[in-house]
């Protein structure tokens, strides 16, 4: 059983194909988070890195995810994402659990290039909220406790995200059967 859970395990070789085949995606992650191309690249090559140092000592099936933390906590302790204090963000948005529904769906109905510039317009607490809440997953305790702030301020943050990176405009674009409502 144990050359079972070794034959489990990542290799360097895993990771190193791993940050090979997934480096468009990793570097949109990366990017979204810092909004710095350079500073992008330095988080990327140091996960790359630390995972490589670690890589016996993760199962294949956690090594994407393993990863991906790897980026989020380092973009995290680069960036240092502060915003406003418990006291002021108890200004939490009147908003059905429908119209939130409603939103997230327009807002990731977007192009990828243009929901990251949207992104990338906010502020880095927002941002780092709204992407590791809804692109990445994380629940919005796990998104407090990973960004040290408090669960309203993450509510409160992730809510402002999800307004500001809303489409503008919508245009009508003839289809098959009619026409379709496109945001911009």
């Amino acid at each position: 059983m144990g050359a079972m859970l070794q034959q489990d395990k990542c290799t360097q070789n895993d990771y190193v194909q791993l940050f090979t085949d997934s480096a468009e995606p990793l570097h949109w992650l990366c990017y979204t988070l810092t909004g710095d191309e350079a500073l992008s690249e330095r988080v990327l090559n140091a996960a790359l890195e630390q995972s490589l140092k670690g890589a016996d000592r993760v199962f294949r099936d956690w090594m994407v995810s393993w990863a991906r933390r790897l980026i989020i906590q380092a973009c995290i302790r680069l960036v240092r994402p502060t915003g406003q204090g418990e006291a002021e963000c108890l200004c939490l948005h009147n908003r059905r659990d429908q119209d939130i529904s409603d939103l997230l769906e327009l807002a990731l109905s977007q192009p990828s290039e243009v929901l990251q510039q949207r992104l990338l317009n906010l502020d880095p607490l927002p941002r780092f909220v709204f992407v590791l809440r809804e692109l990445e997953g994380y629940s919005r305790r796990e998104t407090a406790l990973l960004l040290e702030i408090g669960e309203r301020t993450c509510e409160s943050m992730y809510i402002a995200a999800l307004e500001a990176v809303q489409p503008k405009y919508y245009i009508l674009k003839p289809a098959a059967a009619g026409t379709e409502l496109i945001a911009i």
